[in-house]
């Protein structure tokens, strides 16, 4: 029997995650069920020993409730796929552990590339495609700001590092200028510090919804349409938004086609296209979710195709779905826990003077 693939998610703090939009735990359990080995690591639990990236990871055996075994100290090259799924802000130490990533080996599937993640912001990622978004302006500059919602009348205003919808305000332009008011304000941040903002110019079209689109590399896989709160502004999940079942329209799938090549080409394996009346207004890259609205709207199981395609990806050749169930539910009467993955996988590695045990130990060989 082939030994199953390792994945690594980093995560943050089980106790901070909202179940009602979790995607990352979907994907765990799926893998868990097709006999595939998931483990879990927080940044705080991460190092760069010399060249090698380590971490104090513990094997997740469940996720309805959270199931972990004891963490352990273990090289990240011994990995056969690691997912990022923290999410924004984007700040410094997010940077740091992009760089210390850096050091995985190329063998390893990465879902999605941490260059990307690095080296592309979702709210600055649209702008490639300038054709496709709404009148944008990304500045911390109050003068410049001013001048964009005095031209476009109505805007939105986000802080360029969060999610969530957390920071949004809508300002109207008026001629007493209680305007720079609002934007002052925005543009500070909870430390009282200057920040970048996005302005976009304010879409009617939102009252109708704000579009999500999951990509998997680079392909539509599903959808779902998030409705503002009645006398609310945000379409967003987590600002109370309900969510309906949608289909793509002409302009929004030549736009994936579109984008989709970059994609590809940049390692971006899973990704969420925002559209609001036709307009790309953000490409979500370091922990899309919305997967478990997607389910329930469309009554399909989306999260199944994505680890179809992460598998398929990495070339693992997996029994049939019926083979898997059969083998499970006899493994169940044996009580035993085989592990099915037809797979050989390439044996982990540690250079001289990087064991897992002298890491451990704090000596070198």
């Amino acid at each position: 029997m082939n030994t199953p693939a390792k994945f690594l998610f980093i995560m943050d703090p089980a106790e901070t995650l909202n179940l009602k939009t979790e995607t990352s735990l979907l994907l765990m359990q799926e893998l868990i069920k097709r006999h595939q080995q998931v483990y879990w690591l927080q940044q705080e639990d991460l190092a760069l020993y010399h060249d090698q990236p380590m971490g104090k990871v513990c094997q997740v055996t469940g996720t309805e409730p959270l199931q972990r075994n004891e963490p352990a100290w273990e090289n990240l090259n011994g990995f056969d796929a690691v997912l990022v799924r923290k999410d924004p802000p984007f700040d410094t130490v997010f940077l740091q552990l992009t760089l210390i990533l850096d050091h995985l080996d190329p063998r390893i599937a990465q879902f999605n590339d941490v260059r990307a993640l690095r080296d592309f912001n979702e709210k600055i990622l649209p702008l490639r495609w300038p054709g496709f978004t709404p009148p944008t302006l990304i500045s911390m500059n109050a003068e410049q700001i001013a001048h964009f919602s005095e031209k476009h009348q109505s805007v939105i205003l986000k802080p360029l590092n969060d999610c969530s919808g957390r920071g949004i305000r809508k300002i109207d332009f008026d001629t007493a200028g209680d305007f720079r008011v609002q934007i002052a304000e925005a543009l500070r941040d909870e430390q009282g510090g200057l920040r970048f903002l996005v302005a976009q110019k304010y879409l009617p079209a939102v009252s109708h919804g704000d579009k999500r689109v999951y990509l998997v590399n680079g392909e539509p896989f599903g959808m779902v349409n998030r409705i503002p709160a009645e006398g609310k502004l945000l379409a967003n999940i987590h600002q109370g938004a309900t969510c309906e079942a949608t289909s793509l329209e002409p302009r929004e799938a030549l736009i994936i086609t579109s984008i989709a090549p970059f994609l590809r080409e940049h390692g971006i394996f899973l990704a969420g296209a925002d559209f609001i009346g036709g307009y790309l207004t953000e490409l979500n890259i370091t922990s899309p979710s919305a997967i478990r609205q997607i389910n329930e709207v469309s009554g399909e199981q989306v999260h199944l195709r994505i680890v179809d395609a992460m598998l398929d990806y990495m070339g693992i050749a997996e029994p049939a779905r019926a083979e898997i169930t059969a083998a499970t539910t006899a493994t169940q009467h044996r009580h035993v826990n085989p592990c099915c993955a037809a797979r050989l996988v390439v044996p982990a590695y540690n250079r001289a003077g990087c064991s897992k045990d002298s890491f451990e130990d704090g000596k070198t060989s």
